[in-house]
């Protein structure tokens, strides 16, 4: 039904803004993640001749990618028996530590609140009196140090560390 409104209307994107076939399929091109247009590059041009086709094979390919990574992600949770011998040759070799009531207990107990939390709101940032307190000593926002918030190093390894992430 799709397919056959396109035919008899057109895309109504395209004649919205003009744009040809090949335009939406460059700019689709161009918000893919890498780990794709690798894999589309592979593959001849001739096949995917429509923006349809070029989303209907970017679909599969990204299935494809994730339903490797779950698989790839169950076959490193089972161990082998190749495994399970290495592992017993280390474990004669470097015995485990020694189990202790203390540790247990340990885990078990409740957590005091650290003293960041305790200057904390609860969305997680500073509460209005440590900010006055933090502006009126002119310490950082962030870390309460000696320095403005624009050079902090710990915030600016963090943010650093979250790009890393993505």
């Amino acid at each position: 039904f799709e397919q056959q409104l396109f035919t008899l209307l057109r895309d109504p994107n395209e004649s919205r803004i003009d744009w040809k076939n090949t335009a939406f399929a460059f700019h689709f091109r161009k918000g893919l993640p890498s780990r794709i247009t690798d894999q589309l590059a592979a593959l001849t041009v001739q096949r995917l001749k429509t923006l349809q086709q070029l989303i209907y094979q970017t679909i599969e390919l990204d299935n494809f990618y994730h339903n490797k990574i779950q698989s790839n992600k169950k076959a490193d949770s089972t161990p082998s028996t190749l495994k399970n011998k290495d592992a017993s040759k280390y474990k004669k070799k470097f015995p485990s530590k020694p189990f202790t009531p203390s540790a247990l207990t340990l885990a078990l107990r409740p957590r005091k609140p650290t003293k960041i939390a305790s200057v904390l709101n609860k969305e997680g940032q500073l509460n209005s009196e440590e900010q006055a307190i933090r502006g009126r000593d002119r310490l950082c926002l962030y870390c309460g140090g000696k320095h403005e918030l624009d050079s902090c190093v710990k915030r600016i390894a963090r943010e650093a560390a979250k790009l890393a992430k993505k």
